[in-house]
């Protein structure tokens, strides 16, 4: 009667270990974030989706999708939502203008400093900035993301660091990355929590997807 009831067990403990042993290792966490780190120092253009579950304050954007490059500025779709209400407008971006075109037809707007695509791109640029930035480094598991198979990683960026990359954020936040499996790294998502500023307030979550690395000319010359 024993025996009866063993097999079972070990049959199921037999399938259990068969199956974590198809699921490769994960690499360090740091040596993942290295190598973006410097992938990112060559990336001079992406396809980005930026979702913003939430108000930060003084970021007046709940959702930005479009293609940005070093050589020819930004173009894309935005969610935008301020005092007077929200509104979708595509937009481009091009030297220190963006222009605006909504409802109400067209409008010109500075371009702030830390939203140019030389603030994003690049080995200065704010997405290296918060890899290298980056701290508390560990590993959680495997995903497939924009088509890509990934290593998920959690860390903490400190408020220091993001502040640089977003001025409005203003506390430690934690993130979680995603490196590509495949060499070279990329960094193919950043999903990203800022903490409430008062009991009475939620958490607010940015979610940036980036694909077509190196791929995109943005102006129309494809």
């Amino acid at each position: 009667m024993r025996c009866r009831h063993l097999v079972p067990a070990l049959l199921l403990t037999i399938g259990l270990i068969g199956g974590c042993a198809g699921t490769p290792p994960l690499p360090p966490a740091q040596e993942l974030v290295s190598a973006a780190a410097d992938s990112l120092v060559s990336l001079r253009s992406v396809r980005f989706t930026l979702g913003v579950n939430g108000v930060v304050s003084g970021l007046p954007v709940r959702g930005l999708d479009g293609e940005v490059s070093l050589e020819g500025g930004a173009v894309g779709k935005a969610d935008l939502q301020d005092d007077t209400g929200r509104m979708k407008v595509e937009y481009r971006l091009s030297g220190s203008e963006i222009t605006l075109s909504g409802p109400d037809g067209k409008r010109l707007i500075p371009a702030s400093a830390a939203y140019t695509p030389q603030a994003m791109l690049g080995a200065g640029g704010g997405l290296r900035r918060l890899l290298i930035g980056a701290t508390e480094l560990r590993g959680e598991r495997w995903e497939r993301v924009q088509d890509t198979d990934s290593v998920r990683i959690g860390a903490k960026v400190p408020a220091a660091v993001i502040g640089g990359i977003v001025p409005e954020i203003k506390s430690d936040v934690f993130v979680k990355l995603w490196i590509s499996k495949d060499e070279p790294r990329r960094l193919v998502r950043v999903w990203l929590q800022v903490p409430p500023t008062s009991p009475q307030d939620f958490a607010v979550m940015l979610e940036l997807a980036l694909t077509r690395h190196n791929a995109v000319v943005v102006g129309g010359e494809r």
